[in-house]
């Protein structure tokens, strides 16, 4: 099957739509399918596998940030579309909106994915939260009709996607990558010294990594929050930490590289998650594939607390509440038989989001849209394949 992929940041690309793009592409290659990414320019691109063709667009840039948005040039979307079965659009920015409308018009089924959620847009902007709020929102419902179904990481992000579009909307798991041996339990530190807890990911506003400062304010002496990730609030958390005198509890640690991240992994006890917005949680689910058990903050808004609960891989803090949270670790530090119990189904629970059963559930949904199955599922608005 030829397969093309739409975003407007890939290799590399910023945050979890990038990530997931770039895993599930991976995964439709080795399992045999020819893909075409089209993304926008990148100033250091990163290379695709093997035989991943990517084309690239003039950009837009924000100011000072890391997102861009691709130019959407017809000519080249029009190239793609001649060449692709099916196209799958991970951005809903104009680029997005051309190809879906190109390919409609042209019997070309168009995916669109859901990798972003209107409370991410509105903490990102919080003096004009109200207002961006209002137009996203508006603008997602028109975005997302443009396409012939939509894919989602959770159940949890396709209900959301639900409320915003008559499509069909089919959950398939971001997935990550498996080919590795998992760490043995309980891990080096299980006798109770240097207790190690992990964050991984951005440090910016719409993940609430303040919150983390002040849990580690409350942690026992003794045990260590490291945190992974760079981000606009890198400066002032590191400031706050040193003003409040728990340098000895927190480390800030910066962008690091692939095995300096699995050996941070396979040494951490616990993973916590004080975000408030996330459609299903790349980093946590690498988390528990190298054996963390996962303390998240319980907002409505997010999806790690559903589904942590449901894989019994770890438990949910009252959001805003750091004390709760710090005091959640250290109990659970304390109570080695019950974080390796947390730590087994931690690893179970990675195990079913192998990012190759995600690729084979792509393959079976662009089977059925390229053999004319596009309306095919209506009836079931929103399926699920993890």
């Amino acid at each position: 099957m030829r397969i093309g992929f739409v975003g407007d940041d890939m290799y590399p690309g910023f945050g979890g739509q990038a990530r997931a793009s770039e895993g599930h592409i991976e995964a439709l290659a080795k399992l045999g399918h020819s893909v075409r990414v089209l993304a926008g320019a990148e100033r250091s691109p990163s290379a695709a596998p093997a035989g991943v063709a990517v084309e690239r667009l003039p950009v837009w840039r924000l100011g000072s940030m890391q997102t861009h948005l691709a130019q959407p040039r017809r000519r080249t979307v029009s190239a793609l579309l001649d060449w692709a079965d099916v196209v799958q659009v991970n951005t809903p920015t104009p680029l997005g909106v051309l190809v879906a409308r190109m390919g409609r018009r042209r019997g070309v089924p168009v995916v669109m994915g859901v990798h972003t959620q209107l409370e991410t847009s509105s903490l990102q902007l919080p003096w004009v939260g109200r207002l961006v709020r209002w137009s996203m929102h508006h603008w997602y419902h028109w975005v997302y009709q443009q396409a012939v179904c939509l894919t989602a990481p959770t159940r949890f992000a396709a209900d959301l996607a639900g409320q915003l579009t008559s499509r069909p909307v089919v959950a398939v798991s971001n997935g990550i990558s498996l080919d590795f041996e998992p760490p043995q339990l309980p891990k080096v530190h299980a006798d109770g010294r240097d207790r190690t807890v992990l964050y991984l990911g951005r440090l910016s506003p719409e993940k609430r990594p303040q919150d983390l400062v002040e849990i580690a304010r409350h942690l026992r002496r003794g045990t260590h929050l490291q945190v992974v990730g760079e981000g606009p609030m890198r400066a002032g958390l590191e400031a706050t930490a040193a003003k409040l005198g728990v340098g000895d509890r927190i480390a800030f640690l910066g962008h690091v590289d692939e095995p300096r991240k699995v050996s941070l992994l396979d040494a951490a006890e616990v993973f916590v998650m004080p975000s408030p917005t996330e459609l299903q949680s790349i980093a946590t689910l690498e988390a528990m594939a190298h054996g963390c058990a996962v303390l998240a903050a319980d907002y409505p808004s997010s999806a790690v607390p559903v589904w942590v609960r449901s894989s019994g891989a770890g438990l949910a803090y009252r959001p805003g509440d750091p004390r709760e949270a710090a005091h959640a670790i250290d109990a659970l530090l304390d109570d080695r038989s019950s974080l390796l119990a947390y730590q087994r189904r931690a690893l179970a629970g990675a195990r079913s989001h192998d990012v190759m059963e995600s690729g084979r559930a792509l393959v079976a949904l662009y089977g059925r849209l390229a053999s004319g199955g596009a309306h095919a599922g209506r009836a079931g608005r929103r399926q699920s394949v993890t």
